[in-house]
């Protein structure tokens, strides 16, 4: 069986869209508004993420506008050579996306940021580039929109039962966008946890899409390596950016019997303020 062995976290019972078909609400008091495009994984697999960012989002006052009937950023397609399918959805999200009356749009999912970023406008038909640029260029991480674009204010005095949280770069996230302080900024604004840096917290996970389908073997031993590092921090929470990554993480630690959790650093942000 394809996924034999492995622990990875099942379909979440209600998708996110089920709850949220559409929405669009007025900017509070930033005076912001954004489009929150939401990718496969977080709507199927990590809704509570999605949840979180719209939590996070009320918090500061900034409206949100959720396109309704969302599909694919398009990796999986163009990474399998499946041009027409990609140009199809790119087509079909500037479409859904480009008339929105927003500040930026943003996602929680590193690789759907990078692909609307990088992949749509260097690689869509010669027809949808103008319109792909003018969207990758108000395309941001939502870690990275919420530490340039409102108040998240300092770090607060870390409380003496915090626990100890790692954070892993994923590769779209770090080495793609250039994103790496904004996250760390998020989970150092909740005093209940301290951050701990790991060992190469920017080596790839191993995950790589299908690439953890076709070659689980070297795959799983990239993981491995990745794994000792986070264990090695004595951490009871890892923090990602990237959904994939959670999925990786996740499935090596609990092979493994750790007892450590995997969250987005918005989850830890969230918290912060949550009743």
């Amino acid at each position: 069986p394809l996924l034999a062995g492995r622990h990875f976290r099942t379909l979440a019972p209600v998708p996110f869209h089920r709850d949220h078909p559409a929405m669009n609400t007025a900017a509070g008091p930033s005076g912001l508004r954004v489009a929150f495009f939401v990718g496969c994984l977080i709507d199927k697999i990590f809704p509570h993420v999605a949840a979180a960012a719209l939590r996070v989002l009320g918090h500061h006052g900034v409206g949100v506008v959720i396109p309704g009937n969302q599909g694919c950023c398009g990796i999986p397609a163009v990474s399998a050579g499946d041009t027409r399918t990609f140009n199809d959805l790119v087509r079909y999200h500037l479409e859904l996306f480009g008339a929105a009356r927003v500040d930026a749009v943003v996602t929680c999912c590193a690789t759907c940021t990078s692909t609307i970023k990088k992949i749509w406008p260097s690689l869509c038909d010669d027809d949808l580039a103008a319109r792909a640029k003018a969207l990758a260029a108000r395309t941001m991480d939502l870690t990275e929109f919420l530490a340039k674009r409102v108040e998240i204010g300092v770090p607060q005095a870390t409380s003496t039962d915090a626990r100890i949280v790692t954070f892993h770069d994923s590769c779209h996230l770090k080495k793609s966008l250039g994103v790496f302080t904004e996250p760390r900024a998020l989970i150092r604004a909740n005093p209940n946890y301290t951050l701990k840096e790991m060992t190469a917290a920017d080596d790839c996970c191993g995950m790589g899409g299908s690439f953890n389908l076709e070659h689980y073997g070297l795959s799983a031993r990239i993981e491995r390596l990745k794994r000792n590092h986070i264990a090695a921090t004595g951490c009871a929470v890892v923090a990602t950016g990237c959904p994939a990554c959670m999925l990786q993480i996740a499935d090596m630690l609990s092979q493994a019997g750790d007892r450590i959790a995997v969250k987005h650093p918005i989850e830890i942000y969230a918290e912060s303020f949550s009743a």
